[in-house]
């Protein structure tokens, strides 16, 4: 079902008016495509110039303007040291390129891209399971993923929903961590991998959220403390591995990039004082966009209903996915510029989306199977399983109504959602992968 209307959905937003090829990036990911494809880099310039005008003209149609592209892409006067940024984030391109080779460069890139925006979905839905346990919760957010700013943006050509992908890969491991599920570390690695190599500022960005969401956890009182430890372990190890990769391969590091900023792609000389212009930037830019959310404040209503709705139902994972949410700040700290706010901001519908999933599921009426309920007794989540009582002629087996509390922390027995099915307000079987100790409302969301 997700992949059906994550599909669709997808479809929808490609569909958009607006450029597909929707910025410059746009030239050097089809261009870096190419020349992975074993195309010199003077035809993969010129393919990759002819695409992207292509399609300006394309949306200037679509939108009754007049054409704006007629001698193709310009790429005069660039900068090498512009170049090695996007060399530095092959991971886009070199998913394109078996598609690319299959298909041609559009349509290459066009199916890469979709490609990677139905995982975002797919990965939605698997994230908000884990933290809510009801599967009709997960679908409804999944959809919302393509109805919100982020629909448009992993359907454009350009890194950020590969970006996504790797994001959403890495909460999804560090929620199992915190379930002593220690697949979440190999799954989180995948996720950190895949991110650095698309977006690396990204990377950066969720390793400091896990190292933050930890010390958030131990802070209050997190039962599982080897979770929040392994969690942070990882995120520093990550911190620490990627600066010295970096490092060795000589890669475009933080300074670079504001001096990319700061010249607008390297035309002007560089600053002397890259971190200090980068500061007062952030002087002047703050107030105004600060202001701007309070005049215009329905994303800003959306992030905080969000937020509550996540410290009610799940407590201590609201670190997590706060911080997964909000890690666009840093971002627009690293860029503060108003043309690039909807588009680094994009981790942040994925918050709302869950929410959103859950509060539409609540609204339902109460014959719905999966909506939250209040049949059972919420079980605080810092408190220990209570014992089962059992049948007398089926010993083992929980009493009817009696619900089945699950494993605390501690208990690593247990093989997967799979082995967590209970009974819903209709009487349907599902599986509740969040009610593991972790979850505070526990059987009551069965």
């Amino acid at each position: 079902m997700v992949l059906v209307i994550a599909s669709a959905l997808c479809m929808a937003r490609y569909e958009d008016p607006r450029r597909i090829a929707s910025s410059g990036d746009s030239y050097w990911y089809m261009r870096q495509a190419q020349i992975f494809a074993g195309a010199d880099p003077a035809t993969a310039s010129a393919q990759a110039s002819f695409q992207v005008c292509r399609d300006i003209n394309r949306s200037a149609k679509e939108r009754r303007m007049p054409r704006a592209c007629r001698n193709g892409y310009p790429q005069a006067g660039i900068s090498p040291r512009y170049i090695a940024i996007f060399d530095s984030r092959p991971g886009y391109p070199l998913f394109a390129v078996p598609f690319v080779k299959i298909l041609g460069l559009w349509q290459g890139m066009a199916a890469a891209t979709l490609i990677i925006a139905v995982g975002v979905g797919l990965l939605t839905y698997l994230a908000v399971w884990l933290a809510f346990g009801i599967r009709l919760v997960s679908v409804i957010a999944a959809a919302m993923v393509y109805t919100l700013p982020t629909g448009f943006w992993i359907t454009r050509m350009l890194a950020d929903g590969a970006m996504m992908v790797g994001c959403l890969a890495v909460l999804i491991g560090a929620m199992l961590l915190w379930r002593n599920r220690f697949s979440g570390i190999p799954i989180a690695l995948a996720g950190f991998a895949w991110t650095f190599s698309t977006k690396s500022a990204n990377g950066v960005a969720m390793a400091l959220v896990l190292l933050a969401a930890s010390l958030g956890a131990l802070l209050t009182r997190f039962p599982n403390r080897r979770g929040a430890l392994l969690t942070g372990g990882l995120g520093l190890a990550t911190l620490v591995g990627w600066f010295a990769l970096s490092a060795a391969l000589k890669l475009p590091s933080l300074s670079e990039a504001i001096q990319d900023y700061a010249t607008t792609h390297y035309i002007r000389p560089d600053t002397p004082e890259p971190y200090t212009w980068l500061w007062e930037r952030n002087l002047l830019w703050w107030p105004g966009a600060l202001e701007h959310m309070i005049v215009s404040p329905l994303p800003l209503i959306a992030v905080i209903i969000a937020t509550l709705i996540f410290v009610i139902r799940t407590r201590h994972l609201t670190f997590l996915w706060l911080g997964t949410g909000l890690s666009g700040l840093a971002m627009l700290v690293a860029k503060p510029v108003d043309s690039e706010v909807e588009r680094l901001m994009i981790p942040v519908w994925i918050l709302v989306s869950a929410a959103l999933g859950y509060a539409i599921v609540a609204a339902l009426p109460a014959g719905w199977s999966g909506r939250p309920g209040t049949e059972g007794a919420a079980r605080p989540v810092d408190r220990p399983p209570s014992p089962t009582p059992s049948r007398p002629d089926q010993p083992g087996r929980p009493a009817p109504g009696a619900g089945t509390e699950a494993a605390g922390p501690a208990d690593e027995t247990r093989t997967g959602p799979a082995d967590e099915a209970r009974s819903g307000p209709a009487g349907r079987e599902r599986t509740d992968p969040a009610d593991d100790g972790l979850n505070p409302a526990g059987p009551a969301m069965a």
